[in-house]
C-alpha cells in the first residue's frame, strides 16, 4: 500500500505540473520552490508534535518506510509525508496563480510583528480550547493553527479574490481525498485527543489542519512574489542539494549508535535541523562574507551558490541568528550532548567563513580540513546520542573525514582563477590544478586504505568507493591543467556523489551498526 500511496503522490505532482504547462500558468521556480520548502518543513514539525502526542498514526502496512522516533501510538513519521506536503504546497501555488497571475504588493509582505502576532493568537486559541475542554489536544492544536494562519493571511484574503478561491478549492479537495485516504486505512485516529466530529470518514480536525496549511502556503506565495526573487536567492544560499549531505550522516550516526528510537519524537526535528537550519547557517554565512568575491565568480548564482543582493543581507543575518539560536531548543531533549554538538558545528562553520574569526576559507590546507568537519560533525552528533563512544567508530569517521577533505579540494580547483583574481589564498591557489588533483587523490587513497584495513566486510566493500573518486580525477591530472578541466572534474564528482556518497554512507553506517 505504501508504494501505491507514493506513486499516487508522484502522479498528482505530475498532474499539477501538467496543468501549469497546459494553461501556461505564471508559476516560477523562484516562488514555487521556496514556498514548498518552507511549508513542508513547517508542517513536518507539526506532524512531529502530532506523532509525539498521539494525535494520529499511519499503520506500518500503509508506508514503505517509517522513520525512527516513535510517539505515543508506537509509530513514527511515514516517509511519504514529506513529498505529500511538498505536492500540496505546490498545488496551493498553482491555485494562487490561476486567478491572480501578478500577485504581490505591500500588503503581502510578511513582517516579524505579523508573524509574532499570528503565533501568539494561535497559542491563545489553543490554550482557550484546552481550558474550555473543547474536544482534546488535537482539536485545540488544529484550531490554534488555523486561527494563527487566518490572522497571518487576513490582509491577503481581504484584498485578493484569488487567495479566497484557492483556499476554498483546497479545502474542497481535502474533504474528498482525505475521506478516501482515511477509508483506505492510510491514517488512523484515536478518540481521546479530538472532538469526535466526523466529516464522513475524516475527523473535522483534518479540515482545520488543511485550512492552516492552505492559508499559510497562500500567504507565503503572495509574500514570495512581493519580494522579487529574494526568497529564491535565500533558498539557494542554504544549498538545498546539500541538505541530505548533513541530514543523512546525523541520521545514520544515530541509527548506528542505536539511538534512533530512544530520541523519540525529537528525531525528526533533529534531522530537519541538521539538514536545513545547519546548511542555511553553513552556506549562508559563507555567502554573506564572500559577497564581493562571488560576484566575480561565473559559476555563482545557481545551485552552487546564491548571488545575493545588498537588500538580501538584513534578512540573511536574521535567518543566520534563527538557525543558530534554534540549537538551544534541543536542551529540551534532556541531554546537553545534542545542543553542544549543534553549537560546535556552528562554531566550525563560523571559523571557516567569518573574517572576525579564523576565516579558514582563506588559509590553504586548513580550508579543506575545516570543510571536512562540516560533514563529520553531524555523524559524530548522531553517534553521541548513543552514549559511550566506541573505538570501532574511529577509522570509519577518519575515512569519512579524508574523503570529504579530498572532495573540498576538488571543489576548490574550479575556483582557482576566480580566487586568484580576488586575492584569496586557498588549497587550490596554493597547489594549482594538477597539484591539487594529486592531493585530492592522495586523500581519497588514505580514506580507502583506512576502510580496507578494517575487519568489518562492509567497510572493506566501502573502500572501493573512494577508488571510483580517484578514477574520476585521472583525466584532471593526465590532461592539461586548466580551469575547464577542474570544472569538468567537479561536475563528475557531483554526479558520482549522488551514488558514491549515499553508497558509502549506507555501507559505513550498516557496518557501524554491526560493530555496535
Amino acid at each position: 500500500m505504501g508504494a501505491a500511496y507514493l506513486a499516487l503522490i508522484a502522479l498528482s505532482a505530475i498532474g499539477v505540473h501538467g496543468l501549469v504547462k497546459r494553461f501556461a500558468l505564471p508559476v516560477t521556480r523562484q516562488v514555487l520552490l521556496p514556498v514548498a520548502a518552507i511549508t513542508t518543513v513547517a508542517f513536518l514539525l507539526v506532524d512531529a508534535v502530532g506523532i509525539w502526542r498521539g494525535w494520529f498514526v499511519t499503520p506500518l502496512s500503509a508506508t514503505l518506510l517509517m522513520l525512527p522516533g516513535r510517539g505515543a501510538l508506537d509509530a513514527g513519521l511515514p516517509i511519504e509525508e514529506a513529498p505529500l506536503l511538498a505536492a500540496l504546497a505546490a498545488l496551493v501555488v498553482v491555485l494562487m496563480s490561476i486567478g491572480e497571475p501578478r500577485g504581490g504588493g505591500r500588503e503581502a509582505k510578511l513582517s516579524a510583528r505579523r508573524i509574532g502576532a499570528a503565533i501568539l493568537f494561535g497559542l491563545f486559541v489553543s490554550g482557550g480550547a484546552l481550558l474550555a475542554d473543547i474536544g482534546g489536544e488535537y482539536t485545540a492544536a488544529t484550531a490554534g493553527l488555523a486561527a494563527g494562519a487566518l490572522l497571518l493571511a487576513a490582509p491577503l484574503l481581504a484584498r485578493s479574490q484569488a487567495s479566497r478561491w484557492s483556499v476554498a478549492i483546497f479545502l474542497g479537495l481535502t474533504l474528498i481525498f482525505d475521506n478516501a485516504m482515511c477509508a483506505a486505512g492510510l491514517f488512523d485516529y484515536p478518540s481521546e485527543p479530538r472532538s469526535g466530529v466526523m466529516l464522513g470518514f475524516a475527523p473535522i480536525e483534518d479540515l482545520l489542519y488543511a485550512a492552516a496549511f492552505a492559508l499559510f502556503a497562500a500567504q507565503l506565495t503572495a509574500s514570495a512574489r512581493a519580494t522579487k526573487d529574494r526568497w529564491w536567492r535565500l533558498l539557494l544560499a542554504s544549498r538545498p542539494v546539500s541538505w541530505i549531505n548533513t541530514a543523512l550522516p546525523f541520521a545514520g550516526g544515530a541509527l548506528a549508535a542505536g539511538a534512533g528510537e530512544s530520541v523519540g519524537a525529537w528525531f525528526l526535528p533533529l534531522v530537519l535541523w541538521w539538514g536545513v537550519a545547519y546548511n542555511l547557517y553553513l552556506y549562508g554565512i559563507n555567502d554573506l562574507y564572500d559577497l564581493a568575491t562571488d560576484r566575480k565568480n561565473p559559476r555563482k548564482g545557481g545551485a552552487e551558490g546564491a548571488l545575493l543582493q545588498n537588500g538580501d543581507l538584513p534578512t540573511l543575518r536574521r535567518l543566520l541568528l534563527f538557525a543558530s539560536g534554534t540549537a538551544a531548543l534541543f536542551l529540551l531533549t534532556g541531554t546537553t550532548t545534542v545542543p553542544i554538538m549543534c553549537l560546535l558545528a556552528i562554531a566550525f562553520a563560523t571559523a571557516y567563513s567569518a573574517p572576525w574569526f579564523v576565516r579558514a576559507r582563506a588559509v590553504p590546507i586548513l580550508d579543506a580540513a575545516i570543510s571536512a568537519t562540516h560533514f563529520v560533525i553531524p555523524a559524530v552528533a548522531g553517534l553521541a546520542l548513543g552514549g559511550a563512544f566506541q573505538q570501532s567508530w574511529v577509522a570509519p569517521l577518519a575515512a569519512f573525514f579524508f574523503w570529504n577533505m579530498g572532495s573540498h579540494v576538488v571543489g576548490a580547483l574550479q575556483d582557482v582563477d576566480a580566487d586568484r583574481r580576488s586575492r584569496i589564498a586557498t588549497v587550490g591557489t596554493l597547489l594549482g590544478v594538477r597539484g591539487g588533483g594529486w592531493f585530492a587523490i592522495s586523500l581519497y587513497a588514505v580514506a580507502g586504505l583506512l576502510l580496507l584495513a578494517q575487519g568489518e566486510p562492509l567497510q572493506r566493500i566501502a573502500a572501493l568507493l573512494p577508488l571510483a573518486s580517484i578514477l574520476s580525477l585521472l583525466p584532471l591530472i593526465a590532461g592539461r591543467p586548466t580551469h575547464q578541466a577542474a570544472r569538468s572534474a567537479w561536475r563528475r564528482f557531483m554526479l558520482l556523489n549522488l551514488f558514491l556518497g549515499a553508497g558509502a554512507a549506507m555501507l559505513i553506517i550498516r557496518s557501524l551498526v554491526g560493530a555496535a
